[in-house]
């Protein structure tokens, strides 16, 4: 039997879908999950379940092995070297969100790190059809906590102005005021709490970024007069709706109980009433103007571990060997550059830091680790899990030579204590753990003749030995036992 009493309304009328609640006005994440969902840039196929007992399995293996379905090691993308930038710069918009999306390759050159420069460039000039990007929504943040910092300096002062007054009336009270300002007993904490109101003032105090506009209140609407309620029977057809300062017109059909010459109707919203403001959609078309930066250790692996990227110069765009992409890696490792008489492929110093800086770059993207720059917290490499959109950078990487097979020569690094306990420092703030990656650099005897075998490339990186070891910072005061 149906429920047809009030509540039973009611509660239908709460679980009709109609009724749901207003939307938070918050923008949709995209789905990294699918866009980042290839973790290299090349071409896979799924192999069907390997039955070991049956004969038509392991031979089906054996065909996919010999004869597989797609090529995926084959030349798809091209870089340009640029001896200035010491980098390969991948131009093809394309191919720069290819990369990116699979793998996280390189680095925008007009961004912090994911080529977001053309989307930001849309936005300031009003494209409504854009999201928002990286850095707009780290300086969101910061203006927040910004915000934040002054409603609590605000509140500070407000409790500092009641402690005042109230021992200024304690003094009256007990007539104890000299020269009619009242005499504070615990002085040295008021002023230390003035100082910290002040210096908090002065921190979030800036001038506001000019790309954000500021919003000035809607002054309210006059009541309308009398001459404009007055209008002739041409127009008693429009209504004429008044929204802060324009007038719209708005054609209402005649009826059969309103006769055809009625006067005009006249709303107007005061300042009280809340207006929704439709946006409207607007799209620009703006050329890109950034392009994408690999490291060499990046595009090194792109060449020759993966296959898939092919190398020019800005004088030829004929594509370099392994061997001369090799040889040009190697000098221009170091600043200023190698001279190219110097720089022979037969007998190179195996001490070169394109090699250490390769080895230990290839060991983790091996390993299936995100490999980026780490500059920016004064060590070599950062390695995420899966990826800078999903979480922060876990490790910091600095590598450490080691020459044990070198006669004569010091284990030393040249550096001092304080340099490993600073960089310790740092990542321990942004609670990363750092990495000391011991590299045991081959003699020159170990590489020679590399060039004369069939993949040398591949006996020279299998000289160097790495080994990892991992540094916590130890803090007197909560590592005493």
């Amino acid at each position: 039997m149906a429920d047809t009493s009030v509540n039973g309304a009611v509660t239908a009328a709460a679980a009709s879908p109609l009724n749901k609640p207003p939307h938070s006005g918050k923008p949709k994440r995209p789905n990294y999950n699918v866009i980042h969902a290839d973790p290299l840039p090349v071409v896979l196929y799924h192999s069907p379940t390997l039955i070991p007992h049956n004969p038509i399995s392991l031979l089906h293996h054996l065909y996919l092995y010999f004869f597989p379905p797609v090529q995926s090691h084959k030349i798809t993308y091209i870089g340009v070297f640029s001896p200035v930038t010491m980098s390969v710069e991948i131009r093809d918009p394309a191919a720069v969100l290819d990369l990116w999306n699979k793998g996280f390759w390189g680095k925008g050159s007009l961004s912090r790190s994911e080529p977001t420069w053309l989307n930001r460039e849309m936005r300031r000039l009003g494209d409504t059809q854009v999201g928002e990007t990286s850095e707009e929504l780290t300086r969101r943040r910061r203006d927040q906590r910004k915000e934040m910092k002054k409603e609590r300096a605000r509140k500070e002062k407000e409790e500092l102005q009641k402690i005042k007054d109230a021992e200024a009336k304690i003094k009256e009270d007990n007539g104890s005021v000299s020269n009619g300002k009242p005499i504070i007993a615990d002085s040295k904490v008021v002023v230390e709490l003035e100082a910290e109101i002040s210096g908090l003032v002065e921190t979030v105090t800036g001038p506001t970024h000019p790309s954000i506009p500021t919003e000035e209140p809607g002054l309210p609407t006059p009541p309308p007069s009398s001459d404009e309620l007055n209008i002739s029977d041409a127009e008693s057809k429009t209504d004429i709706v008044n929204i802060g300062s324009e007038t719209l017109p708005v054609s209402v059909p005649p009826t059969s109980e309103s006769p055809s010459a009625q006067p005009a109707k006249v709303v107007r919203f005061d300042s009280n009433t809340s207006t929704k403001e439709i946006p409207v959609q607007k799209k620009v078309t703006v050329q890109n103007q950034e392009h994408l930066q690999l490291m060499l250790s990046e595009a090194f692996f792109l060449t020759y571990a993966l296959g898939i990227l092919s190398v020019t110069t800005a004088d030829s765009t004929k594509p370099l060997s392994l061997p001369e992409v090799f040889k040009l890696f190697l000098r221009y490792s170091t600043f200023p550059p190698l001279p190219e008489s110097s720089a022979s492929l037969t007998n190179f110093n195996p001490d070169n830091s394109f090699l250490i800086n390769y080895a230990v770059y290839h060991h983790f993207r091996s390993l299936g680790w995100v490999v980026k720059s780490g500059v920016k917290f004064s060590v070599d490499y950062l390695l995420y899990k899966r990826g800078p959109v999903f979480s922060h950078a876990e490790f910091g990487i600095l590598i450490v030579p080691s020459y044990s097979r070198w006669e004569g020569r010091e284990e030393n690094v040249g550096k001092e204590w304080y340099w490993l306990h600073s960089i310790t420092r740092v990542n321990s703030q942004v609670k990363k753990t750092v990495v000391l990656v011991y590299v045991d650099v081959p003699t020159a005897d170990d590489v020679k003749g590399w060039d004369s075998e069939t993949d040398g490339l591949k006996k020279v990186l299998g000289k160097y030995k790495i080994r990892e070891v991992a540094l916590r910072r130890w803090i007197p005061g909560r590592n005493r036992e």
